[in-house]
This record gives structure tokens, C-alpha cells and sequence, in this order.
């Protein structure tokens, strides 16, 4: 597993969307995103405002889109600590322990992308924001099934929507929150829960 300081912030196109969504991150880390404004974001990107819009319809629209901003990230670091792990009390320990690592480095848009109904208005917009971690768990529980080291009757969407939710509540009680007791036991319980009888 690496270090904190290995895990990669989503990789910018240069795309003005992307410029964007950099200046609101920079914007809503200084103003918190209830003082955040289109005209803020937009001063800082050094575009028009109605630049914004072509973009996102509305400040609304950003939660949505730096939530998947930190599904990228936190797919990312998952894969890499998961690449070539056999064992599954090693796995589910690199992923947790990754997963609060890459979320670390997102520290200033993860309660910002949890922010509820801005975030998503449909179970379906949601899943969509969450994809690329959610798929990254899919793998990693289809591939420790078929290695019999995961409990066969699992169904792998489901439980990685929930080990998806647990980990999401890990990193807000280490990253936010400062409760590392309750973090930590994370990895007991998703060892505990997946293992084949």
C-alpha cells in the first residue's frame, strides 16, 4: 500500500468543465457552500458567468460533480491497493486503509459531495456519481467469491452499494471527524461480514 502522499488527484483534462470544477473546489474551500456563488467560481476560473452554465445548470449541480470527482479518486487508489492481493484479510485492510488515504487527499470536498438531495434527486443520478468506486467493490468481491473467500450467496451490486456506504462513513469518522476507534473497526466488520462460512 502507499503512502498518502502516492494517491493521485483525478487527472484534469484541461477541458473548461474541469477548470471549472478546480475554481469551485478552490472557491468552496475558502466561502464553505452556503457563500459559495456562480460569480465567485467563475472570478476565480477568470471566465464570464454565463460560462458556468454551459457547464452545470446550477451551484447545485456541483455536489453531483465533485462526488464523482472522489468516486474517480477513490476507485483509483482502491484498484492499486488491490492489484495482486490474494489474501482477504490483506485486501479488505488495503482497501479500507486506501480508501481513507485517497479520501484524505479529497479532505476538502467530501462533506461537499454527501450533501443529499443537491447531490442526487434519483437513486439511478446517484448510482451514477458513485459508479467508478462502487465498480472497483464489484470486482473485488466477484473476484474473492470466485476464490471461495467471500460468503457465495452475496450478491455483488448490493453488497457493494453497502460496503460502498460503510466506507463512506468510515472516511467521514477518520477524515472529518477525527474518530479514528470507530474508523478502525471498519476492517473487522467487512472481514467479518464477507468471509465464507
Amino acid at each position: 500500500m502507499s503512502g498518502t502522499g502516492d494517491v493521485a488527484r483525478p487527472v484534469t483534462t484541461g477541458g473548461r468543465r474541469e477548470e471549472l470544477l478546480a475554481a469551485a473546489r478552490e472557491v468552496l474551500a475558502t466561502n464553505g457552500y452556503e457563500r459559495t456563488t456562480v460569480s465567485s467560481i467563475a472570478t476565480r476560473a477568470n471566465v464570464a458567468q454565463g460560462t458556468f452554465y454551459l457547464y452545470f445548470p446550477s451551484k447545485e449541480a456541483l455536489p453531483g460533480a465533485l462526488a464523482r470527482q472522489l468516486s474517480e479518486s477513490l476507485a483509483a487508489a482502491a484498484r492499486q491497493a488491490l492489484d495482486g492481493v490474494e489474501d482477504l484479510d490483506a485486501a479488505v485492510e488495503a482497501l479500507v486503509h486506501a480508501t481513507w488515504e485517497a479520501a484524505a487527499a479529497e479532505r476538502d470536498v467530501i462533506m461537499i459531495a454527501n450533501r443529499g438531495v443537491e447531490l442526487a434527486e434519483t437513486f439511478e443520478e446517484f448510482l451514477e456519481h458513485t459508479a467508478p468506486f462502487r465498480s472497483v467493490l464489484e470486482e473485488f468481491l466477484r473476484r474473492f467469491q470466485a476464490a471461495g473467500k467471500i460468503e457465495p450467496s452475496l450478491d455483488p451490486v448490493t453488497t457493494a452499494y453497502v460496503l460502498r456506504d460503510l466506507l463512506d462513513r468510515s472516511v467521514k469518522a477518520k477524515i472529518c471527524f477525527g474518530q479514528d476507534a470507530w474508523a478502525e473497526q471498519t476492517s473487522v466488520l467487512v472481514r467479518r461480514a464477507l468471509a465464507a462460512a
